[in-house]
């Protein structure tokens, strides 16, 4: 009897389980789409500079998911990579895809219009890059990039000069072959501050040209070599004019003479300004310098030391190197042994040109020196640091006068009209130039005859808002540093 009682169970319990509606499946992770890994791996490639391998990406993305707002953000992409590589047609065909197939509220559809705008205006085509900006709205782009436009596209306000007379400023050349490709970006950068304005420009390679020439003059810019320092500045105290000049001298040079000025960056300035940053931003305590047995190796290296211990820091290891060195293996070895001993600097200071840091930077990862940062000088601001040197420099810092990757408005308008004027992208001697030219300028401004330069107060694109009265621009440099594969301005 008693296992037909049990039978009867079994057989409700197992009617009770069919009834019991099914267990949910597990919940699924959401993962990322192999079109959206796709796109994120061609921003990622767009960076480092692989623009061929992330216009492929971009153009796969497109194919694969047309019509969607991940496809219209490859379309961006594609187009900016388009622009650079001189496409200017194929990528403004793929923005006008863009604004077609997102909402008019998507901030994508004003990023597209934006770029369009820049390559509207640095083709030269301000009224279309005009009609562009103006559906764009600024709550939904970079502010600076579009402040910076649309001051650029501004007409250019009418310089308050005299009117009856007409000012000349001499541009002093030189005869220097080594300085022949810097001074064609001078050139340019003088050129561009004069424009519109009622000063002549007159292009002097000789001292001896500078006597044939009828004033009224308003200033000199140019190099000073030894040679011709005498002369330059004889002729400019007898015409009681300044002498401004965008290159680098030698410390202490603009004391020897009240008329000599530099919008350059000087090297006590700059050695000062990085040892502040290196012990107060970063907390370094203990700085390793590296340098080269050069002029420039040496001079930047005792400042820096000095600089650095006047803050409270204290330089730990201090090595010269041979000028023409390719082998960075046996520095790079003592620093290893450094940190195996638990006693290796926070940072390593190396005065040198950016060609020697991307031979010394992979033989710190080959010997595994970990934990140490990277900071040099303005050397270090070239494009071919991040291409050569790849994620071997990444957080790399240094100072420089100008950078177009920069939040600042003046150096941002400079750029863009540097670019649309000469299809070149603007170095810092040009800017240096610029703002030579411009503190120039701001001497007959509002006034019916030029004030002494070092009374004189301007907004330059480098930073610069005047003179001391040894001739010694007010500035804060710019504090670059290489951070996703792009060199940007961090201050």
């Amino acid at each position: 009897m008693w296992f037909r009682i049990v039978g009867c169970v079994s057989l409700l319990l197992l009617a009770a389980c069919a009834m019991r509606p099914p267990a949910p499946p597990p919940a699924a992770v959401p993962q990322k789409s192999v079109a959206e890994r796709k796109f994120h791996q061609a921003r990622s490639l767009e960076l480092q500079h692989r623009e061929q391998d992330a216009l492929l990406l971009y153009r796969q993305v497109m194919e694969e998911v047309p019509s969607s707002r991940l496809a219209a953000k490859a379309a961006v992409g594609a187009g900016r990579i388009y622009w650079k590589r001189g496409y200017k047609k194929k990528a403004l065909e793929l923005l006008e895809r863009v604004v077609k197939t997102v909402s008019s509220r998507d901030p994508l559809y004003h990023e597209a219009y934006l770029l369009m705008a820049k390559i509207s205006y640095r083709e030269g085509d301000k009224e279309k890059a005009r009609g562009y900006l103006e559906k764009v709205s600024p709550a939904l782009v970079s502010p600076e990039e579009y402040d910076a436009l649309k001051e650029a596209l501004a007409p250019p306000p009418v310089p308050q000069m005299v009117p009856e007379k007409r000012y000349r400023v001499v541009l002093f050349m030189g005869e220097s072959k080594v300085l022949e490709r810097e001074l064609v970006r001078v050139k340019m950068g003088v050129e561009l501050a004069f424009k519109d304005s009622r000063v002549e420009v007159v292009e002097v390679t000789s001292p001896l040209e500078l006597q044939t020439l009828e004033g009224p003059f308003l200033g000199v810019i140019g190099p000073l070599l030894v040679r011709n320092f005498s002369p330059v500045i004889d002729w400019a105290q007898g015409k009681e004019v300044p002498v401004v000049t965008p290159f680098p001298v030698a410390p202490g040079l603009t004391s020897k003479s009240p008329l000599l000025f530099r919008t350059s960056l000087p090297l006590d300035q700059e050695a000062l300004f990085m040892a502040r940053f290196l012990r107060f931003q970063l907390s370094v305590k203990e700085l390793a310098i590296f340098y080269p047995g050069t002029p420039y190796g040496k001079v930047m290296s005792r400042l820096m030391a000095r600089e650095f211990k006047a803050v409270g820091g204290e330089v730990s290891l201090l090595r010269s190197y041979p000028p023409n060195i390719r082998d960075f293996s046996p520095y790079a070895k003592e620093l290893r042994e450094w940190e195996e001993e638990g006693f290796l600097p926070q940072a390593l200071y190396v005065p040198d040109s950016w060609k020697r840091v991307v031979l010394l930077v992979p033989q710190l990862v080959f010997h595994e020196v970990k934990g140490i940062s990277l900071a040099g000088t303005a050397l270090w601001d070239d494009p071919r640091l991040v291409r050569e040197g790849g994620g071997y420099v990444e957080y790399s810092v240094f100072p420089d006068t100008f950078t177009p990757n920069t939040p600042y408005l003046p150096a941002l308008e400079f750029y863009y009209r540097f670019k649309l004027a000469y299809g070149v992208d603007p170095t810092p001697l040009a800017a240096q130039a610029y703002d030579a030219a411009r503190a120039l300028l701001a001497r007959l401004e509002g006034r019916d005859k030029p004030v002494p330069l070092d009374g004189v107060s301007f907004l330059g694109v480098t930073g610069i808002t005047g003179f001391t009265s040894q001739g010694e621009p007010l500035r804060m440099p710019f504090l670059l540093m290489v951070e996703g594969g792009t060199i940007r301005q961090m201050n």
